[in-house]
C-alpha cells in the first residue's frame, strides 16, 4: 500500500509540475505578440514546457511531499487538487502582475488578454478544487485521478488555442526628413542625474556649469515608464515612442527556433528571474532586435543637419548608431590635478576601481570627440555620459560616516561640471541644449533590504530598479530661464525638441510638447505642425 502511495505521489507531483510548465509557455506567448503564434509551434512547445515544468516545479513538489509523508504518514493522501489550484493561483497572480507592470511595453489588447488569463486561471483553480472534491465523492479511483490530471494539463492548452495572443508588430518608421531646423542642437544624456543631484548634491559644492543650467534653463522631472529596462528607456527618449512601438524591450533577445519563428523580445517577470521560464536552456541569447522607429537624430540628419552621435544606449538598425564610440585610443587626458584626485579617491574601492575608471575614460573620450565635432560645425550632436551613475550605484554616500564616498562623488560631480562646460562652450550662439536623464536612482527599498538581510540581494547603494524620476533641462532661445516645469514623460523629449527647433512633430510620436518649457511668445508665433 505504501509503494502504491509513493507511485501516486510521483505521478501527482510531476503532473502538477507539467501543468506549471504549460502555464509558463502561455505567459511567454502573451509577452511576445510580435512572434507569430503557429499551431505547430504551440504544439511543439507543449512537451518542452511540460517536461521543463516536471523538473523545475515537479521535483521540488515531490521532495516536499516526501518530507510531508515522513512527518505525517497518510497512505490515502491525494494532494493533486490543492497543488493544481495553487499552481493556477500563482499563474493568475503572475498574469495580473505582468499585465500591470508592462503597460508601456505591451498593447492594450495584449494586456487585456493577460488580465483575462488571470480570471481564467482563478476559475481553473476553483475547478481543480471542485473536481478534486467530485473525484473523492466518486471513490477516488485510479482512472478518475488520471482523468483529473489530464484535464488540468489540457486547460492551459485549451486557453492558448482558444484565445490566441493578439498579434502586434512594432511600428516601422524610416528616417524621413522633417524640414530645415532653425538652430543647432546638442543633447547630453547624463545617466544618474536627477533632482536629488541637481538640488542637493550640486548645491553643496561649486559647480558653475550645473548652477548655470539650474538658473538659466527650464527644467523638471522626467517620468520613466516601468519596468526598468535601460535600453528601452533611452530609446523612448530618442524616438518619442514607447517600447510597444519602437520594439526595444530588453538588453537581450532569445531565439528558440523549434517553437518560435522570431526572436523573443520580452520575458515575463517572475520572482525567480525571467530566464527560469525558458525550457531546457534551448533558447539562445542574442542581441535584441533593433528599434524599428528611427531616432530623432537620424531624422534630423536626413533633413540635412550634420550629425554626430556618441554612445547613446539602445539597439539601433545600423548595428552601431548610438552605441558607436569614438576610437578608444583617442586622448582622454584629464586635468592633471583632478585626474590625480580621482585616482586617489578610487583607491579605497578596489573592487569597483577599474569599472569606474573605465567609465571616466569613456566619458572623457566622448566629450573630447563631441567638442571637436561642435567646433568643426556639427549641427546635431547627441552624447551619453555614464560615470555619475556608476559612482552613485555603488558608492552613494547614504550616511554621515560615508566620507570617502562623499569625496568621490564630489570629484565626479566636478568632472561632470567641467565636461558639461566644455560641451556647452563649444556650441554656437542660439543653439538649443538639452540635458536628459531618463531615470533617477534611489536607495534600496524594503524588499531589497529584506533580501540582503537574508543573505541575498545585490551590492548596490542606489539603483534605478524602482524607476525614480529622471531630469530634463532645456536651455536656449524660446525657453524661459530659471523655470521649473511639471513632470514630463520620456516620449515628450523628442517632440519638444522638434518644436523648439522649428520643425513639425511626427504623428507617430506618443509624447507631446512640454509647453511649460516654451516662451509664450514663441508658442503664439509658431503653431504646432504635424507630419507623418
Amino acid at each position: 500500500m505504501i509503494g502504491m502511495a509513493n507511485r501516486w505521489m510521483v505521478f501527482d507531483a510531476l503532473a502538477v509540475g507539467a501543468t506549471a510548465g504549460l502555464l509558463g509557455e502561455v505567459l511567454v506567448l502573451r509577452m511576445n505578440p510580435e512572434v507569430t503564434q503557429t499551431v505547430r509551434g504551440v504544439i511543439l512547445g507543449f512537451p518542452l514546457w511540460a517536461t521543463w515544468g516536471m523538473v523545475g516545479a515537479g521535483l521540488p513538489l515531490l521532495i516536499g511531499l516526501a518530507l510531508l509523508g515522513r512527518l505525517r504518514p497518510r497512505p490515502d493522501r491525494w494532494p493533486a487538487p490543492v497543488l493544481s489550484a495553487l499552481v493556477f493561483f500563482v499563474a493568475a497572480v503572475l498574469s495580473r502582475v505582468n499585465a500591470h507592470l508592462h503597460s508601456r511595453l505591451l498593447e492594450e489588447t495584449v494586456r487585456r488578454v493577460l488580465a483575462q488569463d488571470a480570471v481564467a486561471w482563478i476559475v481553473a483553480a476553483l475547478l481543480a478544487l471542485g473536481g478534486g472534491a467530485l473525484v473523492r465523492y466518486l471513490g477516488g479511483g485510479r482512472r478518475l485521478r488520471v482523468a483529473f490530471s489530464c484535464v488540468m494539463l489540457t486547460l492551459p492548452m485549451v486557453r492558448v488555442l482558444w484565445s490566441s495572443t493578439p498579434p502586434r508588430q512594432p511600428l516601422d518608421v524610416a528616417a524621413r526628413p522633417l524640414g530645415e531646423a532653425a538652430r543647432p542642437l546638442l543633447v547630453i544624456g547624463v545617466e544618474g542625474l536627477d533632482a536629488k543631484v541637481l538640488l542637493v548634491d550640486a548645491a553643496t559644492g561649486s559647480y558653475p556649469t550645473i548652477a548655470r543650467f539650474r538658473e538659466e534653463s527650464s527644467w523638471g522631472p522626467l517620468v520613466p515608464h516601468r519596468p526598468y529596462l535601460r535600453w528601452a528607456l533611452w530609446t523612448s527618449a530618442a524616438t518619442g515612442t514607447y517600447p510597444r512601438l519602437h520594439g526595444v524591450k530588453a538588453h537581450w533577445g532569445w531565439n528558440l527556433p523549434l517553437v518560435f519563428p522570431e526572436t523573443l523580445r520580452l520575458l515575463p517577470w517572475t520572482p525567480e528571474g525571467s530566464r527560469m521560464i525558458l525550457p531546457w536552456g534551448m533558447a539562445e541569447r542574442v542581441p535584441p532586435p533593433p528599434a524599428t522607429v528611427a531616432p530623432l537624430w537620424e531624422r534630423l540628419q536626413a533633413s540635412g543637419m550634420s550629425t554626430v552621435v556618441l554612445g547613446w544606449p539602445g539597439a539601433w538598425a545600423d548595428g552601431g548608431g548610438g552605441r558607436e564610440d569614438p576610437d578608444s585610443r583617442r586622448s582622454a587626458a584629464l586635468e592633471a590635478t583632478l585626474g590625480a584626485s580621482l585616482e586617489a579617491a578610487l583607491e579605497p574601492f578596489p573592487e569597483r576601481r577599474s569599472q569606474i575608471w573605465g567609465g571616466i575614460v569613456r566619458d572623457q573620450v566622448r566629450v573630447n570627440a563631441g567638442r571637436e565635432a561642435l567646433e568643426a560645425g556639427a549641427e546635431n550632436v547627441w552624447i551619453h555620459l555614464e560615470t555619475l551613475s556608476l559612482v552613485r550605484r555603488f558608492h552613494e554616500p547614504l550616511r554621515p560616516g560615508h566620507t570617502r564616498e562623499r569625496l568621490l562623488l564630489e570629484l565626479v560631480m566636478e568632472l561632470l561640471d567641467e565636461q558639461l562646460g566644455a560641451l556647452f562652450g563649444a556650441t554656437r550662439d542660439g543653439s538649443l541644449v538639452a540635458v536628459v536623464s531618463p531615470y533617477g536612482l534611489a536607495a534600496p527599498n524594503s524588499l531589497e533590504r529584506l533580501r540582503r538581510l537574508l543573505g541575498g540581494g545585490d551590492s548596490w547603494r542606489t539603483s534605478a530598479e524602482t524607476c525614480p524620476d529622471g531630469l530634463l533641462m532645456l536651455l536656449g532661445d524660446a525657453v524661459p530661464p530659471g523655470h521649473r516645469v511639471p513632470p514630463a514623460r520620456l516620449p515628450d523629449v523628442a517632440p519638444t525638441l522638434c518644436y523648439l527647433l522649428g520643425l513639425p512633430v511626427a504623428q507617430y510620436m506618443e509624447g507631446g510638447v512640454v509647453v511649460d518649457a516654451v516662451e509664450p511668445a514663441f508658442l503664439a508665433e509658431h503653431p504646432l505642425r504635424v507630419v507623418d
